[in-house]
């Protein structure tokens, strides 16, 4: 049934129809007040209250670019499984905020849309349709690991530019919904075009969307936070490469678990 849904335009008005649901606020605002709103929760969100969760999730990262090099097939169930975990944080801690100056806050849009990509991958679990066994590269998809790296980086600190080695391991990137984006579709199309069709279609139209917002954002409604910008570029250029190819790849309505798993 996904597979017939993701081909229809109505699905997509709905998503960004869902992605504009009104936040809930602790106090009111008006709603020229919605892009500072978004700019406080994600500038302190509960999820960078646990910095124990930093390395962490960044090794959980590194788990998913190195499982199916090293494990193929045998990794295809593990590999839904960890980006679900993420995610799942990603979608209910980043959004939530109890630190502005309109009290709490909570991402409705942005949590709904989330669940929604959550749900794109749980039914990769069901059918299986990645297939890690052959990884070809070429000059787009070496592009897509490098603006991935660059994301798992995050070179960021408090919203201006910031290079540092230590943010490899130790910055909140792993637990942020912009940056494992870009990380997993990036992964994922090395394996191109044998990789689940809904997975990828759901996961960059969200992904661009998100990346389309905070390029307005960053570089007309926050100039000052320019480099916020770049950082999103990474999740705007791989979600658009995503949903591109995910129209050249073959209907996901039987799975693949004829395929054999290699070692």
């Amino acid at each position: 049934m996904m597979e017939k849904i993701i081909k229809k335009w109505w699905f997509y008005v709905i998503v960004l129809i869902i992605a504009f649901i009104p936040s809930i606020t602790q106090e009111t605002a008006s709603y020229e007040k919605i892009p500072l709103i978004i700019k406080e929760v994600l500038q302190n969100p509960l999820a960078y209250k646990i910095e124990l969760l930093y390395p962490l999730t960044k090794i959980i990262l590194i788990m998913l670019a190195l499982g199916p090099v090293i494990l193929k097939n045998k990794f295809r169930r593990i590999f839904p499984l960890l980006f679900i975990l993420l995610m799942f944080a990603v979608a209910i801690f980043q959004n939530v905020s109890l630190e502005t100056q309109f009290g709490y806050v909570i991402l409705i849009g942005n949590i709904l849309v989330q669940m929604l990509v959550i749900i794109s991958w749980i039914y990769e679990i069901k059918i299986q349709k990645n297939d890690f066994s052959k990884l070809q590269l070429n000059w787009w998809k070496i592009l897509c690991i490098l603006l991935g790296l660059f994301a798992f980086w995050m070179p960021a600190k408090n919203g201006m530019m910031h290079f540092s080695i230590s943010d490899l391991l130790m910055n909140e990137a792993g637990l942020t919904y912009c940056m494992i984006t870009p990380i997993a579709l990036a992964i994922m199309l090395l394996y191109f075009p044998g990789i689940n069709k809904v997975t990828l279609r759901i996961t960059s139209f969200v992904g661009l969307y998100f990346g389309v917002m905070n390029l307005i954002t960053w570089f007309l409604l926050n100039k000052e936070f320019w480099w916020m910008g770049i950082l999103h570029f990474p999740l705007f250029i791989v979600s658009l490469i995503g949903l591109i190819l995910s129209k050249s790849i073959k209907s996901d309505t039987l799975p693949s678990k004829d395929l054999k798993v290699s070692s």
